[in-house]
């Protein structure tokens, strides 16, 4: 009788959704699609294809989750004693975790060496390589995409109007823009503002269960997206830059380490519980190519499963991986001593810290700027050496995507940990259950006579917008003639 019901139990906890999101599974899927892409580099466009479908798919649920989150959490923030001085140490604290994982960067990449000892064949690689890849890179260095000042002034980030910056802006305006928002919402009564509220729960909870749909084709996702990257960067990138992709990801381990340390040190439980608390998160973080894909996994873990204070985990979580740039100065520091040790250049104590410093400058200066973009940032790092990146930076290009989920982890684990520290005197339980949210109905009762009205109007309206935009596009077509 007990071996049969501890089968039953196992066969209770153990599901096919679980089995499909472990980070075997999904590490086994990035392996296999790697090697695919290794052996077929020419299937990158259809790869890319369906990459892209599936990033559309999620950025179309997550970003309007996070927007939520940060609404509710700004709800949340006033019932938290001391708010406002927390809120200002985790800023101040933010700052400071970047510029520490700059300098575990530099030390990591120094120790070990990194871009150090290359012989003269894998130089000459290295240089036909990078000029192979150049003839594939198109980048304006003058015109109108060097001169764009949302990419360089911090001005553009403050948005003069909320709904057309929800519309076309960057998501750092976006969040600048509903922090003001959920401000000004706080501020009200509950009363006031309890009819918004419950619109926005309903559509927040239903976006995190369509995020979840979502990460369960994970697996897939990340077979097609590592196929894809492998396939673009080819296998001869990634072995010359082996030292790199080495110092980068065993700082990023460290840093990851140490986060969670922090967290069990706090909550005084063991390194394992918490780790297994955060398994989830920290999955689809590192291998799902949205950073916000995981805010909903990080604020289930941190809230419901170890307890902390739900305002600030819904308020601090979804804007980490866009203003704490950890990964990023990490990786530009990483960067810096990779080429300094490719061309022989020794570096002293000062200059570790010149560039433990521009780094963390570089990665402040990244917020906004994502991808390809961000990369190039690094020439700002090496240009005090001395040193040129322009040799590099198609090599570098290839290879970024494979940095992406470290470098957003980085951000998840360092907001965690630091929302640890800052959460004394807060309550803190393990056994913290769920906010229950019940679901209300809406009745709409129409007349045969309203009914019809309004499906007339409704056709008025779609009418108009038609033609609305086939006017506007037969201006542009008239005027670009």
């Amino acid at each position: 009788m007990t071996v049969l019901t501890a089968k039953a139990a196992m066969a209770t906890m153990i599901r096919p959704r679980d089995v499909f999101r472990h980070p075997a599974t999904l590490l086994g899927a990035v392996l296999l699609g790697a090697w695919c892409g290794t052996l077929f580099p020419g299937a990158a466009t259809v790869l890319a294809t369906f990459s892209t479908l599936y990033l559309a798919l999620l950025q179309m649920a997550s970003l309007p989750f996070v927007v939520l989150a940060v609404f509710f959490g700004l709800q949340r923030l006033p019932t938290l004693p001391g708010a406002g001085k927390r809120v200002l140490l985790l800023v101040a604290l933010s700052a400071l975790a970047m510029l520490l994982c700059a300098v575990v960067g530099a030390l990591v990449a120094g120790l070990t060496s990194a871009g150090a000892g290359m012989s003269a064949a894998q130089t000459a690689a290295l240089g036909r390589l990078a000029l192979r890849s150049e003839t594939q890179l198109v980048m304006a260095l003058r015109g109108a995409e060097a001169a764009d000042p949302g990419l360089w002034q911090l001005g553009a980030l403050v948005p003069d109007n909320l709904f057309a910056v929800l519309a076309y802006g960057s998501v750092p305006s976006v969040f600048i823009g509903v922090l003001f928002f959920g401000f000004a919402i706080a501020v009200q009564g509950p009363e006031a503002s309890r009819h918004l509220s419950a619109i926005c729960e309903g559509i927040y909870r239903a976006l995190e269960a369509l995020i979840n749909h979502f990460n369960a084709l994970l697996p897939a996702a990340s077979f097609v997206l590592a196929a894809a990257a492998t396939s673009a960067a080819g296998a001869d990138a990634i072995v010359l830059l082996g030292s790199f992709l080495g110092a980068f990801f065993a700082s990023a381990a460290v840093v990851g380490a140490l986060a969670v340390a922090t967290i069990a040190w706090r909550l005084k439980k063991s390194f394992w519980t918490v780790l297994m608390a955060l398994r989830d998160p920290i999955t689809v973080a590192l291998f799902s190519p949205v950073a916000v894909a995981a805010v909903p996994g990080f604020i289930q873990a941190m809230s419901v499963k170890l307890g902390f204070s739900r305002a600030l985990v819904e308020l601090f979580s979804p804007i980490a991986p866009v203003f704490i740039k950890a990964g990023e100065a990490m990786f530009f520091a990483v960067l810096a001593v990779f080429v300094a040790n490719l061309y022989g250049h020794a570096l002293s104590g000062a200059d570790l810290a010149m560039i433990c410093l521009l780094s963390w400058a570089a990665a402040a200066w990244s917020v906004g700027i994502v991808g390809i973009k961000s990369v190039i940032l690094g020439g700002f790092v090496l240009s005090a050496l001395g040193l040129p990146l322009e040799a590099v930076l198609p090599v570098f290009i290839l290879v970024e995507a494979l940095c992406e989920g470290a470098r957003n982890l980085l951000s998840f684990l360092v907001s965690s940990a630091l929302i640890a520290l800052l959460s004394d005197g807060l309550y803190i339980n393990n056994e913290q259950v769920s906010e229950t949210w019940q679901t209300s109905v809406l009745n709409l009762r129409f007349s045969r006579r309203q009914a019809l009205s309004g499906l007339l109007l409704l056709a008025i309206a779609l009418f108009t917008v038609f033609c609305a935009g086939v006017g506007f596009g037969l201006r542009r077509a008239i005027f670009s003639v």
